[in-house]
């Protein structure tokens, strides 16, 4: 698919770990990806790393984020950067939502 302009929801929603969040594709171009994802209280994206570059921000709900051993916590508007192999990973304190965004793009997030 070779487009510069997305629709919204025209990717579908992918449930992640036992349930409690989601993601869906957003973007995608060059090097560039963007993908939303939804979580209920309480679900985490335990630490983990990987090989592109992230950076994440809180659409809403509030959320305990950790980059490299450092927490901090996220309100709507707040963000968060790892780089890439760094590890990273968030708790979801009241129900939200994170847009992230990756370069390289991750081929996973395109396969769904």
């Amino acid at each position: 698919m070779n487009s510069e302009f997305f629709d919204e929801g025209q990717f579908p929603r992918v449930a992640l770990g036992g349930g409690d969040s989601s993601r869906r594709l957003i973007a995608f171009g060059g090097s560039l990806l963007l993908a939303r994802q939804d979580f209920e209280a309480g679900a985490a994206s335990g630490p983990h790393s990987h090989d592109e570059e992230q950076l994440s921000l809180c659409l809403s709900g509030a959320f305990l984020a950790e980059v490299e051993g450092v927490a901090r916590r996220l309100g709507p508007g707040d963000s968060f950067y790892a780089g890439k192999g760094v590890t990273h990973g968030a708790r979801c304190i009241e129900a939200g939502a994170l847009l992230h965004s990756f370069t390289p793009q991750r081929a996973e997030y395109r396969k769904d």
